[in-house]
């Protein structure tokens, strides 16, 4: 064990080698981390019933799942994935609502024709899985400002990188997503 109990870099490699505590002492050191990101996520999601700590348990459960597949490096990598995953859990949960059928009869011409909100998120988190594979980095630096919001200096301290490395791959990233939407 390292000299701080609280090394969440190593209570992760510990909780990757299937040590039967890590999950527990990694859940507890992250938790005012993991609040902090699910709160600011929840006040975009205006119609969300979920309080934060319920999304953090179901997206770290998921996580939970798919530990042995996933070859964690550092904190900065879980809370990419985290928020990545949340983020995911949210679209999901709101494909899974059933909606009643919207009544066309009285809507002003030309509205059906345009593309609506939700068929835009839909696309951009499709085209957000689709950059992971290719660029899981500049992805997590994408999603960590453009879904929650975090500051330049924030994502390179989370992430482990410099500020010009986030300026970049916000950068690229951005412009990789718009060349993408803009074929749609």
């Amino acid at each position: 064990m390292p000299d701080g109990s609280d090394d969440i870099t190593y209570w992760l490699h510990r909780w990757h080698e299937a040590d039967p505590g890590a999950a527990n002492e990694l859940f507890r050191l992250l938790l005012p981390h993991l609040k902090k990101i699910a709160a600011r996520r929840l006040r975009r999601e205006p119609n969300c019933s979920l309080q934060p700590t319920e999304l953090i348990n179901e997206v770290f459960d998921k996580m939970q799942k798919a530990n042995a597949d996933i070859d964690w490096r550092d904190r900065g990598h879980l809370f990419a994935i985290f928020t990545i995953k949340l983020g995911r859990y949210l679209i999901d949960r709101a494909r899974s609502k059933k909606l009643p059928p919207l009544p066309i009869d009285d809507l002003p011409e030309g509205v059906v024709a345009r593309r609506n909100g939700w068929e835009d998120y839909l696309n951009i988190d499709r085209l957000l899985d689709q950059l992971e594979k290719e660029e899981p980095r500049i992805c997590s630096v994408l999603v960590a400002s453009c879904c929650f919001g975090y500051e330049n200096k924030e994502i390179a301290k989370r992430l482990g990188l410099s500020v010009r490395t986030v300026e970049r791959d916000l950068f690229d990233g951005r412009k990789w997503l718009f060349e993408r939407l803009g074929k749609k």
